[in-house]
This record gives C-alpha cells, sequence and structure tokens, in this order.
C-alpha cells in the first residue's frame, strides 16, 4: 500500500512538472523581440503573453503573439509602424518560431488612401485585375469595395496591399449556384510618393479571417 501511495506522488510530481516546463517554454517578450527583429528592426512591443489557436489555412494548432514594431524603411528619416502576430509551432511542450503575419502596416507620415479614395479606384480599374481568373468564371459580378478590416499592408512607398471583397454569384456545379462576397487582396502602384495611383492587381492570399461570406 505504501508503494502505491509513493508512486501514486511520484506520478503527479512529474505531471505538474511537465505542465510546469510546458508553460515556461512558453516564448517570452524577450525571445519574441529577439525571433522578430531584423537590421533594420528600430523598436518592438509585445502585446501579452500569446494563445494558442488552430490555424486554419495551414491546418495545425500555433501559440500566436501579437506585437508592434517599428522598422527602418528604404526612404531616409521615414520609418514603417508594423502590426503583426508572431506564430510559433507548438511540439512536445516546445515553442519554434515559425513566421510573422502582418496585420497593417503604415509609413510614418503616409497616410493609407481612404475608403472614398479606393472606391473611386475600384470603379476605375474593376474587378478583373484583382478577381484574374474568376472574373470570367463568375455567373454574375454585382460589384467590389474595401473591406471592413482592409489589413493595408506596404510593401514600399509606392505600393500598398489591402483586403476587398468582390460579390458574385459563382456556379457551384451544372444545376446549382451561390451567391457570395469573397475576400481577396488588391495591391495599388505608383511611380512616386506624391503620384497618382496608375494601376491595381492582385497581391498575396487573404488570410485566415478573410472567409467568404454566402450570401
Amino acid at each position: 500500500m505504501r508503494s502505491r501511495i509513493l508512486l501514486s506522488m511520484f506520478i503527479a510530481a512529474v505531471v505538474l512538472a511537465i505542465g510546469v516546463n510546458a508553460a515556461n517554454a512558453q516564448p517570452s517578450a524577450a525571445q519574441v523581440k529577439k525571433d522578430v527583429s531584423g537590421p533594420k528592426t528600430v523598436s518592438v512591443t509585445v502585446l501579452g503573453r500569446g494563445t494558442r489557436v488552430w490555424s486554419k489555412g495551414y491546418s495545425k494548432y500555433v501559440w500566436d503573439v501579437p506585437y508592434t514594431a517599428k522598422v527602418k524603411s528604404e526612404e531616409p528619416g521615414v520609418n514603417i509602424l508594423v502590426e503583426a502576430t508572431a506564430s510559433y509551432d507548438i511540439a512536445g511542450g516546445r515553442y519554434v518560431y515559425w513566421k510573422s503575419f502582418v496585420g497593417s502596416n503604415l509609413f510614418e507620415g503616409i497616410p493609407n488612401p481612404t475608403e472614398a479614395e479606393v472606391a473611386a479606384l475600384l470603379q476605375r480599374f474593376g474587378p478583373q485585375p484583382i478577381m484574374m481568373g474568376e472574373f470570367y468564371s463568375a455567373v454574375k459580378i454585382e460589384g467590389i469595395k474595401l473591406a471592413d478590416k482592409p489589413r493595408f499592408e506596404w510593401h514600399n512607398l509606392n505600393s500598398v496591399s489591402f483586403t476587398v471583397y468582390a460579390t458574385f454569384t459563382e456556379q457551384v456545379n451544372y444545376t446549382t449556384t451561390r451567391r457570395i462576397a469573397k475576400p481577396y487582396r488588391a495591391r495599388l502602384y505608383r511611380d512616386g510618393k506624391t503620384m497618382p495611383w496608375k494601376s491595381i492587381g492582385q497581391s498575396d492570399n487573404p488570410n485566415d479571417d478573410e472567409v467568404i461570406i454566402v450570401l
């Protein structure tokens, strides 16, 4: 009986130790700053300890830590203000830095295009450069507009990406259609930071939270 009690106490102690070690293995603020910093990083502010989330796009659990950063741009004296998430793989109680997902970024002193400006540009260029081949396969296209959470991302002083939603009817099969609002990442281009936007195209893929809405 005594041996069983001692064994039970030993197992409980081991389980507790594993739990403590797993909690301690979560990346500290100092570790996150180190992982996301590069040669041009001016400062990083870590926003909380992080949370375990399911990444639909990559079909795995990750540990996400939100942060903001100030990064030097290619323009002397102009910094980029970044809102992002540091994502860590979780493996055997270990947290290994995977990549950062940018929520938005902007240049200090250079405003994002306004909603009215984006609406005018989308009207001018139309949905085809953003939807690409899906423009031609859609049964009926009703329109395209800036998303409620645009997630502006500046690639340089002359190019910025953001999320838009195109509303259209698509063919599901030979007999069925459905009306949807689908997210796309649009990207504007210009020749200089004081020049007008000259063209628009499709950028990178939308994030996990930018999903197709069935109407």
